[in-house]
């Protein structure tokens, strides 16, 4: 365990939120260079989540940014089913399957999809031969999850014996997530709160495509997600470039998920 502050850029490469139909799937992969030229411009290495049927569907994507970036990969489920109307176990293997199809190797860390993980899911990761995982957010979301109580730096969860948890970040006190949707959505008082508000020695910030570019699914979604998603989106990769040179004046080192990993284990 270290005692410098880390700060981890993490990207859920995706779906674009549960649409799989024709016409409405995987659209802002669109903006992939867009993307590439930001992050590259903010020059800190990506930690990436990917959805198992994006590595088979959209494999070139993922290669994309594997050859231009400062990236690293891990697994973000099999299909991104926001229902949960899956047999767990079963739904990390065949990721796991995908995963180990495309880059020869299987992977090390998990996200759950919207941070959405049962305490008897934890168990199941670490037989399957996770090292962490990095699914909680330590926040309340209606429906979803209330973890207002979980801690805000790394842990091993109950029922475990060495898998880590390694929270998203969250501003302390009133702990709203580090996902750059919130920022969007909340503008500049959580803007002013991420330069001066205590945060996590290890900051773990989260992006999605679908926050920084809309396409037309965008206008899929249901009111008032639509306008939740919709919000500031002009203005998304300014946004990401302010928070991420904020963040790196606090004092944060720019590091990847598995070297927080080995540093914690």
């Amino acid at each position: 365990m270290t005692e410098e502050k880390q700060f981890c850029l993490t990207l859920d490469l995706e779906n674009d939120w549960y649409f799989d139909e024709h016409g409405y799937d995987h659209l802002t992969l669109e903006y992939l260079d867009d993307f590439v030229d930001l992050i590259d411009s903010i020059d800190v290495p990506l930690s990436v989540f990917v959805v198992g049927k994006t590595l088979e569907s959209h494999p070139e994507a993922v290669d994309t940014i594997d050859s231009a970036l400062d990236a690293e990969f891990h697994l973000h489920t099999y299909q991104h089913d926001t229902s949960k109307s899956f047999e767990f176990e079963q739904e990390v293997r065949r990721g796991k399957k995908a995963f180990r199809e495309h880059f020869g190797k299987d992977p090390v860390g998990y996200r759950a999809q919207q941070g959405n993980i049962d305490p008897d899911e934890f168990p199941v990761l670490e037989e399957l031969g996770f090292d962490f995982d990095s699914s909680v957010f330590p926040s309340y979301r209606p429906g979803v999850y209330n973890n207002m109580t979980a801690p805000t730096e790394p842990y091993i969860p109950d029922g475990v014996s060495s898998l880590l948890e390694i929270p998203l970040g969250v501003i302390s006190g009133i702990r709203v997530p580090t996902s750059h949707n919130y920022f969007k959505l909340l503008g500049r008082p959580l803007f002013a709160a991420l330069s001066v508000a205590p945060l996590p020695e290890v900051l773990v910030y989260n992006i999605h495509l679908q926050d920084l570019y809309e396409t037309k699914s965008h206008g899929m979604l249901d009111t008032p997600k639509k306008w939740i998603m919709k919000r500031n989106i002009e203005q998304a990769e300014t946004m990401l470039e302010q928070n991420v040179s904020t963040i790196l004046s606090r004092g944060y080192r720019p590091t990847t998920m598995t070297e927080v990993y080995n540093e914690y284990a």
